[in-house]
């Protein structure tokens, strides 16, 4: 169900954010939505409402992983190379690797804080 879902979920952003001038923005806006969102739902959702591990798998594997691409990325990486296009080249691989790791982190970053304000708004 949740690759279902993530596969659509992928398909309808990239109706959104097509390639323009032999730029993928697509593929970049889906893994790096999927980086911010994974550690989110890893180290935030799972803890706060207990969800199963079936659940998270189902999310984190399943939907995240049908939307996020590693198969799309490694063509626009081929295809911007095969083009000669190495300016873009350069900035599709830098945002990607680079901008999905400050990604991860900021997904960690807004876990914590949600987590910390859990614990703050409970009485101890």
């Amino acid at each position: 169900m949740g690759a279902f879902i993530g596969s659509n979920l992928r398909y309808v952003e990239s109706l959104i954010f097509t390639t323009s001038g032999n730029f993928p923005w697509g593929t970049i806006v889906a893994n790096l939505s999927g980086a911010f969102l994974l550690p989110f739902l890893i180290h935030y959702l799972q803890d706060r409402y207990k969800l199963s591990l079936q659940t998270i798998l189902s999310l984190s594997t399943g939907l995240l992983g049908s939307y996020t691409t590693f198969s799309t990325f490694t063509a626009d990486t081929y295809r911007l190379f095969q083009s000669n296009s190495i300016g873009y080249l350069a900035v599709y691989l830098t945002l990607t690797l680079v901008g999905g790791f400050i990604c991860a982190l900021l997904g960690n970053y807004w876990a914590a804080s949600r987590a910390f304000s859990d614990l703050a708004g409970r009485k101890l």
